[in-house]
């Protein structure tokens, strides 16, 4: 049987980690399904900046690989390469090189100075002599007082050297006359996704990216056809080979208030870019007949024979926490899970009590996911503070999310005082995550929107922990039997609901675990190498020219 060669596109920014994020989960579970095709294989073409990335990504998911080709331009781009150098110096406690050698000069500066001005005082023989090396002395005083400022700027820009609290009185107030420059290139420099003129920038290097990208995509004759597991990127409908792009949501649409106020210029770019993918798209797929219907034909007035619906497979997560070899497995996998959430404690926001923390048994349960505004952590704080203090739940509640870059979570826990009964451990592994799942009493998604049906689901009850939901209608789409959604879902929008459906579950425990465990029975039928090979039932059409892909459904 001749090989049949597929391609994807990626496009992702410098900055994202894919380990940490729902969409590089998805992509390596598709991928790793993809590995087990024998007549399959596929080329991903991706920046220079995500090559490493992606590699890592793929081998700490167990993908082979010679499994998969990645293509990408040889090199980063030079701006990139120096603003992540100066990242990287900026991790180092230790002085480098270059502060070592000026420390030298100026020691060697100031013993010749002395030397000179006591040769000279010793030297004088008048008193005019006397007024000469003072106004010598007063010269190189101005000298200095004029050049200081600007040394000390690009020692301090560099990061190489700190000041003394008068001294940085001192700058703050020569400065200050350039406080509107020096936010702006510390906002640039600090949080670049945040800056109007980085986010220009950063689109004239990403144009400069892509078409290198499709040059190298041109190039790659043996690809019938290309896939985009995202709408993020208009680029991709450069290419000139039949195109199919994935859309799991568009959820910048439905919270365009919530989403402007947290990253302005950048959201709104990026919903931009959303749109014109979309709109100037041959082919698409989607996880969920509510975004088909609801999203790209209602909103985007996309024609339905365009748009092929194929179902997430379950994400399972057992694997990561299961030990063998042992004479009680049950026990030993328990403790390892201790050991890794041990670990993730480090992670914590809240690093102060999290390192003294010495209960290694603690009640608690868990969110995972990015903090963005359909996540609806709000509500799911409302639920939990009231559970806390009037219902006195002994539990903490776990969340994956950085709340330093989402303000309103930090502030919330901060004005109810949860800074110890919220944790949010940011950049978890797949083995701490996994083992979080297992820990926790439950697993709780108060989700508002979802491309599919959330992970959390299969996720939580692969370790054997039971779930309560949100009920939207990608979840009771996959979760459509009236009586597992009685008990698994909850309002959204109704703080009181969600808090009776937690307390409910968490006394309910193995009576919940065993109703949603007959149902995740059913789920796990459904593998990732279906799920792929559905994707290729529909790049073949595509490639093929045979019209308007059919529906796939699960």
């Amino acid at each position: 049987m001749p090989m049949k060669y597929y391609g994807i596109y990626l496009a992702y920014a410098p900055s994202l980690d894919l380990r940490h994020e729902g969409l590089g989960r998805y992509l390596a579970a598709f991928v790793k399904g993809a590995s087990l095709r024998e007549d399959v294989r596929f080329v991903l073409v991706c920046p220079s900046w995500s090559r490493q990335g992606i590699a890592e990504l793929f081998a700490s998911e167990g993908i082979p690989e010679e499994k998969l080709e990645i293509v990408s331009p040889a090199k980063k781009p030079l701006v990139l390469r120096v603003y992540e150098a100066y990242l990287e110096r900026k991790k180092r406690n230790n002085k480098s090189r270059l502060v070592q050698w000026m420390n030298t000069k100026i020691a060697k500066f100031k013993t010749a100075l002395s030397n000179h001005v006591e040769h000279r005082l010793v030297a004088t023989q008048s008193v005019l002599d006397v007024l000469w090396l003072l106004v010598e002395g007063l010269a190189a005083l101005a000298v200095i007082a004029i050049i200081s400022p600007v040394i000390i700027a690009i020692l301090f820009g560099f990061g190489l050297v700190k000041a003394p609290k008068i001294a940085r009185r001192v700058l703050r107030r020569v400065f200050r006359r350039f406080g509107v420059v020096s936010s702006r290139v510390g906002v640039a420099v600090e949080e670049p996704k945040d800056d109007a003129f980085v986010l220009r920038l950063y689109k004239r290097m990403e144009s400069i990216e892509s078409e290198k990208m499709l040059k190298l995509i041109n190039a790659q004759k043996k690809v019938k056809a290309w896939y985009s597991p995202t709408a993020f990127w208009p680029e991709f409908n450069k290419i000139s080979a039949p195109r199919l792009m994935c859309v799991p949501d568009v959820v910048l649409s439905d919270f365009p208030v919530e989403f402007s106020a947290l990253g302005g210029d950048r959201y709104m770019q990026t919903f931009e870019s959303v749109r014109r993918a979309i709109q100037t798209g041959q082919n698409f797929i989607t996880y969920s007949e509510a975004i088909k219907w609801e999203t790209l034909v209602d909103q985007y007035s996309v024609k339905p024979s365009d748009v092929t619906v194929i179902h997430h497979a379950p994400n399972m997560l057992h694997k990561w926490v299961t030990t063998r070899g042992f004479a009680d497995l049950v026990e030993t996998s328990k403790n390892y899970c201790w050991v890794l959430l041990s670990s993730a404690m480090r992670k914590s926001s809240n690093r102060h009590y999290a390192s003294g923390f010495k209960n290694s048994s603690f009640k608690f349960m868990f969110y995972a996911s990015q903090f963005r505004p359909n996540k609806n952590l709000l509500m799911l704080l409302k639920a939990y503070e009231y559970l806390l203090r009037n219902r006195f739940l002994s539990h903490k509640l776990i969340l994956t999310g950085d709340s330093s870059k989402f303000p309103v979570v930090k502030k919330f826990i901060a004005e109810h005082g949860l800074q110890n009964d919220v944790l949010c451990l940011h950049g978890l592994s797949i083995q701490e995550l996994a083992a979080c799942y297992k820990l926790a009493d439950l697993a709780v998604n108060p989700s508002l929107s979802e491309g599919g049906c959330p992970f959390t689901f299969t996720e939580a009850l692969s370790v054997d922990t039971p779930v309560v939901m949100a009920r939207i209608p990608v979840t009771e789409e996959i979760l459509n039997q009236p009586e597992i959604q009685d008990t698994t879902f909850f309002d959204p929008y109704d703080w009181e609901d969600m808090a009776r459906r937690i307390e409910w579950a968490l006394l309910h425990r193995e009576e919940l675990l065993v109703q949603q465990k007959a149902i995740y029975e059913r789920l796990i039928q459904r593998t990732w190498t279906d799920v792929v090979n559905e994707h290729i039932t529909v790049l073949d059409a595509i490639s093929a020219e045979a019209g308007n892909p059919s529906e796939v459904h699960s």
